[in-house]
């Protein structure tokens, strides 16, 4: 019975091994499977042959590489980078070309944004892993016609992180409306992309009245999304990101390498994806910053039944859903979906030779899709 017990279990670190190396984490998997090979038949018999009279070899090794593991995976990730972070005004050059302001909400928020320009009111969210600046070549575009706010979201430096570790998206969609009101702003068009998107269809919900156009870049609307095998494969970063201080260290090992796969996986055509890449992680060295980004991640594993109600609700607006046809998430079942359940003068482009980060990966095609979307009349 130990015999048939040590071989199931073998085989099934043998396995565990196996799928550790589709994660780039070869080392571990070599090591895991090691430890299998330990455990079963062929090699107990082989071992007792080259040495009969040391029956302990076995449990050595196994218990001196299941140590080596263990140290390992308990220490990875947990390099600081600094002790504090740098005040904003140390900074502000380095994170946008454009001027930075702040503002303290009416929940106690200190909030950061960029904004420039006059006219009708454009708000563009950023997503993971990401920040304001990711819209600083559409600012410059839309700001010759538009008054355009960036914000910083919540958590993303040098807005304030969440006392409460609260990231819901309707949490999020809160600060935004808070936000314009703020700065005396009654009606705007809304532009996210990834969890931004997310964040902008809530607003939708909390801010119909006031909204005129639902821009939605690589995140569909969350009715459209139906469990599926490709989709958990698509969103398995949620799974890591969901664990909590394991996620937080799994990001941050050998300096942020995961955040760099993300970014390659996502958009394999972007090229120059180290320009919106290495700013983001430089702000993610700074105390709690990485936590807080992946704390959307562990408020969605947790979510009220209450608050997933309210974001399936689909406001009654136009809403454009912008994806690449390399985004994971562009499978053929989520694009009719939103081509069939969005509202009237709603639209779906999925964009040719490009991944999740259009804004930044096809910027003409982008724009010029984002400024007609806008332009037109709603009625047609």
């Amino acid at each position: 019975m130990i015999k048939v017990l040590g071989n199931l279990f073998g085989f099934l670190l043998l396995l565990i091994g196996l799928l550790l190396f589709p994660l780039n984490e070869v080392l571990f998997g070599i090591g895991v499977i090691l430890l299998g090979l330990l455990l079963i038949s062929p090699t107990s018999r082989f071992l007792t042959r080259q040495f009969p009279q040391k029956k302990w070899i076995q449990p050595i090794l196994f218990l001196g590489i299941s140590t080596v593991i263990i140290v390992c995976m308990a220490s990875f990730g947990r390099k600081i980078y600094y002790d504090s972070e740098p005040s904003l005004s140390e900074v502000a050059q380095n994170l946008s070309i454009h001027p930075i302001q702040t503002v303290r909400l009416k929940n106690e928020m200190n909030y950061a944004y960029l904004e420039k320009g006059t006219g009708p009111v454009v708000v563009l969210l950023h997503g993971f892993p990401d920040m304001a600046s990711t819209w600083d070549e559409t600012i410059t575009n839309l700001s010759k016609d538009y008054r355009v706010i960036a914000p910083f979201l919540r958590g993303y430096y040098p807005t304030d992180i969440s006392s409460k570790d609260d990231y819901s998206v309707k949490s999020v969609a809160e600060d935004i409306v808070l936000l314009l009101d703020q700065l005396g702003i009654d009606k705007f068009t809304i532009v996210g992309q990834d969890w931004g998107a997310s964040v902008a269809q809530c607003v939708g919900n909390l801010a119909e009245d006031r909204i005129y156009k639902i821009v939605s870049v690589a995140i569909p609307h969350p009715t459209c999304l139906i469990p599926t095998p490709s989709l958990a494969i698509a969103g398995r970063h949620f799974f890591m990101f969901g664990t909590g201080d394991y996620g937080v260290r799994y990001a941050r090992k050998n300096d942020f390498d995961y955040i760099d796969r993300l970014y390659q996986r996502w958009s394999p055509d972007y090229t120059n994806y180290k320009e919106s890449c290495n700013p983001i992680i430089e702000t993610f060295k700074y105390p709690n910053r990485l936590e807080a980004a992946l704390g959307y991640y562990r408020s969605f594993a947790s979510e009220t039944d209450e608050n997933r109600t309210f974001y399936n609700q689909i406001p009654n607006l136009p809403i454009y859903f912008m994806v690449g046809e390399n985004d994971e998430i562009a499978t053929p079942d989520v694009i009719e979906r939103m081509k069939k359940q969005m509202p009237k003068g709603s639209k779906t482009t999925v964009f040719e030779n490009a991944g999740h980060f259009l804004h930044r990966e096809i910027f003409p095609q982008f724009i010029k899709e984002l400024r007609h979307f806008i332009e037109t009349d709603i009625t047609e």
